[in-house]
Order: structure tokens, then sequence, then C-alpha cells
């Protein structure tokens, strides 16, 4: 049988207290976002409803995004970088919004991007 293989990436474990949670959010934020763009690109690059993207220390709850979210996920990002004036990351994300927005063209609200 020759079914297509897809490739998810490790679920990002988060600290399972609040307070290990704020404190890693604020020292690990940028390289959340990017782990929510790579679940994103492969959700949508194999049709999937829904990707988890995040599980909790000695736990079996994740997150997950799903595919009606993904827009919104990525627009908030956007805004995200943009105020962090982390420009080198917005072609990525640019690129992702206009590939959902063709996909998902129900979804697509009046934010406009650069």
């Amino acid at each position: 049988m020759d079914e297509k293989s897809i490739t998810i990436p490790p679920k990002y474990i988060l600290p399972s207290t609040n307070g290990e949670q704020l404190a890693f959010v604020k020292k690990y934020k940028r390289d959340m976002m990017e782990q929510v763009l790579n679940s994103i690109e492969i959700g949508v690059s194999n049709n999937l409803p829904g990707i988890e993207v995040f599980q909790f220390k000695n736990s079996d709850f994740v997150i997950t995004v799903s595919s009606k979210d993904y827009l919104s996920n990525v627009e908030n990002i956007y805004e995200y970088y943009m105020k962090e004036e982390a420009y080198e990351y917005c072609p990525r994300v640019i690129k992702l919004q206009k590939k959902l927005k063709e996909k998902f063209p129900k979804l697509t609200n009046e934010k406009q991007t650069c």
C-alpha cells in the first residue's frame, strides 16, 4: 500500500504549573510561535482537520489547533512579530496567510497584511 506519510513535529512540552508556565512563555514565546506555525503548515499541507501543538509536562493533556482556527492563529502570530519588530519572520507568515486564505476563503476576515 502506498500511503502518504505525514511527518508530525514532536509535541512541544509545556510546564504544568501556572508559575512555571508564565516564566516559560516569557522566555520562549518566539520559539512557541514557530512551533504553532510549523504545526499549521503541516496541517495545511496534509489537509488535517486539526493538529496537536503543545502538551503539558507529566500530563496527557494536549493543546490542539483546529483547521478552522489556523488563519486566526497565523494572523495573531503576524501581529506579535510586527509588535516585536521581528520582521525577518514576516515573509513566512504572510505566505502561510495567503495559502490559508486560498484554501479556506470562507474563514478570511478583513485583516490586511503588508
